[in-house]
């Protein structure tokens, strides 16, 4: 395993097409690790390619104004729990309700659970139990719904989980959120430059190892402005929903930093 700092050799290595991620096995017998190989970013190629346009698809009829008048609705009335548990909360549940899982508020617990297994899978009944419900609460199949379309939403939920929740705990710990004279969408700015949310991802080299990249170390081609961000990744597995996340991020951020 061979770690890469250098943002510069990060990005190349993220935009490359010959930069394979380590896939997940197809024949597992846990529902979890099954979930793994039936969602788009633990396979490679045209698999891929096809699951990443029906993400694209749903991302697509997402309304990002709504998110954020929904998030911020939702952060106000959690207020009372504190940062981390409306960080935790209100992406998942103002993602589930536009996607059309029933009893979206119930999602972000069973999403939290499932997310702690997603990145490297192995037995874990908790997880098992938790994607059987988040499954149950997909939006029943239509006509045009394709086999595992309700694998591929409850993929979109666990992957913005952790990363916006970070985001979110990050930028109000970010010595700028005291200063009101600092825009709530330069605030994240600053975390995703500085700080990724999620540090690292891997890929597979071109002689079969893997590499840990860092998304927020050096940059030898930083412009003026700092380092260059990272945290969405880059090129053609990039994060999908990059607008999404930062309309619900900016609203719960904005609400908290007034209370």
């Amino acid at each position: 395993m061979t770690d890469v700092i250098e943002r510069h050799d990060v990005e190349r290595i993220l935009a490359d097409p010959a930069s394979l991620v380590p896939e997940a096995d197809a024949a597992a017998a846990r529902p979890a690790d099954r979930f793994r190989a039936r969602a788009s970013r633990f396979v490679n190629g045209e698999v891929h390619a096809a699951r990443r346009r029906r993400l694209e698809e749903f991302l697509a009829t997402l309304d990002v104004d709504a998110l954020a008048h929904a998030a911020a609705t939702r952060a106000s009335a959690l207020a009372h729990a504190g940062a981390d548990s409306v960080a935790v909360q209100v992406p998942v549940a103002c993602l589930a309700e536009q996607l059309g899982f029933a009893g979206p508020d119930a999602t972000p617990a069973l999403v939290a659970v499932l997310a702690g297994h997603y990145p490297t899978g192995g037995p874990s009944d908790r997880a098992d139990a938790a994607l059987v419900r988040l499954l149950a609460a997909a939006p029943p199949p239509g006509r045009r719904e394709h086999r595992d379309d309700a694998v591929l939403r409850v993929q979109l939920l666990v992957q913005a989980c952790a990363a916006t929740a970070a985001l979110i705990t990050a930028a109000l710990r970010h010595p700028g959120a005291a200063d009101d004279a600092v825009p709530t969408l330069e605030l994240l700015e600053r975390v995703l430059r500085e700080t990724p949310p999620v540090p690292t991802t891997r890929r597979i080299g071109p002689d079969g190892g893997e590499l840990v990249l860092h998304l927020g170390g050096p940059d030898r081609g930083a412009s003026p402005a700092g380092p260059r961000i990272l945290a969405f990744g880059a090129g053609a597995r990039s994060c999908p929903a990059p607008a999404p996340a930062l309309a619900i991020a900016a609203a719960v951020v904005d609400g908290l930093r007034a209370c």
